[in-house]
């Protein structure tokens, strides 16, 4: 609930910062600020706002700095969900979330200051640029393909299995799979992209398999690469049969 009212924010754990549409900032009459690019100069299309006093169900944040833009051409050309805004992984730091995807229940605990137990196998959540000069994201370790271990960015917006980077693919023995030229076009990612579309024999996650002969994905020419840093990403077609937890307190991640 944002300035008494109730809105609709997708979890974004692709990106850090938390997102407002401009339509909805300006229909709450917040005061909008512009972002400042290292020229010194407003960059066009975006604004910031601190909004105060802000409720995620029951906890509650004495204030959120959120990046304002005007969503609304990507809502009308299906290249972001028709929502209000993102909560980007910044906001729950030192919190457990988690996203209850068989029940569709979203939980957040209050600020952890003591460590907890990890309930299962856990892999180990790291903050790694996306490339080189990109912005730091959510990657884990835990998952395999086929057996082999990866370390994967754990992204909610991505509306696929496993995309697996041409960094990783000779390492992986995936040679065969990367040459289908089978494309898919994947709405929320990179502003709406084609990838090439295979098959997985199996995705794993600690001993157990999660996914078995399901689809497998490729970069197409448009795709963001993170310059071999990690592996590949995971999506919600992977995610959604599990309550999927992020505790970004002791930084471990794991699936129920």
């Amino acid at each position: 609930m944002l300035g008494g009212k109730h809105i609709r924010l997708a979890i974004d754990i692709g990106d850090p910062s938390p997102v407002l549409s401009v339509k909805v900032a300006r229909a709450l009459g917040l005061t909008l600020q512009p972002v400042v690019g290292a020229d010194g100069k407003p960059v066009a299309n975006y604004q910031k706002t601190v909004v105060n006093n802000v409720a995620v169900g029951d906890v509650k944040f004495d204030e959120l700095k959120f990046l304002v833009i005007d969503l609304s051409s990507a809502i009308n050309n299906k290249t972001f969900p028709d929502v209000d805004g993102t909560l980007g992984y910044k906001t729950f730091e030192n919190r457990i979330l988690q996203l209850d995807y068989p029940d569709a229940v979203f939980s957040l605990s209050q600020p952890l200051t003591t460590s907890t137990e990890c309930p299962v196998f856990c892999g180990d959540i790291s903050l790694i640029t996306f490339g080189h000069h990109g912005p730091p994201i959510v990657t884990t370790t835990g998952f395999t393909v086929n057996g082999k271990p990866i370390a994967v960015q754990v992204d909610t917006m991505f509306a696929g299995t496993l995309l697996i980077y041409p960094t990783s693919v000779e390492k992986l023995g995936m040679t065969a799979e990367a040459q289908s030229k089978i494309s898919k076009y994947i709405a929320f990612t990179d502003g709406g992209v084609d990838m090439f579309e295979s098959q997985v024999r199996q995705v794993g996650f600690g001993s157990k398999t999660i996914a078995a002969g399901a689809a497998l994905y490729f970069a197409g020419p448009k795709v963001h690469l993170p310059d071999g840093l990690f592996d590949g990403t995971v999506g919600a077609d992977v995610l959604e049969p599990y309550k999927v937890t992020f505790d970004f307190h002791d930084n471990k991640f794991w699936l129920d």
